[in-house]
């Protein structure tokens, strides 16, 4: 599978610090490792003896070198990327902790995150506890969107946890085609959806305690 040999080579890429070959089923490049840190204003509480704290989503994900990023608020990366000379998008990826009933990672992606028919899946995978989806979203016109949600159990602390609910780590990406833009099927269905597909294949979460502000 794509991803499974993507995967071997990114994270040993990972482990070493260095950046990578792209896959065959995206735009031949380089990746580098970005972080992702929720604010503490958005944190779950914290019970206990840790009750001035707040439990935030540490994370990183693989980008392409060929995405040109520009600021973006906290806890949120946004990038442009040009797919041809008259396609262009802009994308923002985001992390965010949350409460949900325990269960499978890829049931998890698949209630928040449903394609409008199996052509609007552009790329799903799954590595160890964690699952990811990319899909396209339809009836935006000339504007073409894409979406993807990887989704993660942050910790199973019984002090974070609430009413049987255990804490989940979610990256979400939304990718759109700029005003203009004249984006044919090629540039999400073969080149951007798998590259988001990728970044999103190896990514990572930690638990964060920060104090409450």
């Amino acid at each position: 599978m794509r991803h499974r040999r993507l995967q071997r080579t990114l994270i040993a890429a990972c482990g070493l610090g260095l950046a990578i070959a792209g896959s065959a089923g995206a735009a031949t490049g380089t990746f580098v490792v970005k972080a992702l840190s929720e604010p503490a204003t958005a944190g779950l509480p914290v019970t206990g003896g840790l009750s001035d704290l707040v439990a935030t989503s540490n994370a990183r994900v693989m980008i392409p070198t060929g995405w040109r990023e520009s600021r973006a608020a906290a806890g949120r990366l946004r990038f442009a990327t040009t797919q041809n000379a008259s396609c262009r998008y802009d994308l923002t990826y985001s992390v965010k902790s949350v409460l949900a009933p325990s269960q499978d990672a890829s049931g998890y992606v698949l209630s928040k995150l449903p394609a409008a028919s199996a052509q609007h899946l552009l790329d799903s995978g799954t590595r160890g506890g964690a699952a990811f989806r990319v899909v396209r979203r339809p009836g935006l016109g000339a504007r073409v969107r894409l979406d993807a949600l990887w989704a993660h159990v942050l910790t199973r602390r019984s002090d974070i946890a609430a009413n049987g609910n255990t804490p989940w780590t979610e990256i979400r990406v939304t990718a759109i085609s700029r005003a203009g833009s004249e984006c044919h099927s090629g540039t999400w269905r073969e080149a951007l959806g798998p590259a988001i597909g990728d970044s999103l294949a190896v990514a990572r979460t930690r638990l964060h305690f920060t104090r409450k502000r």
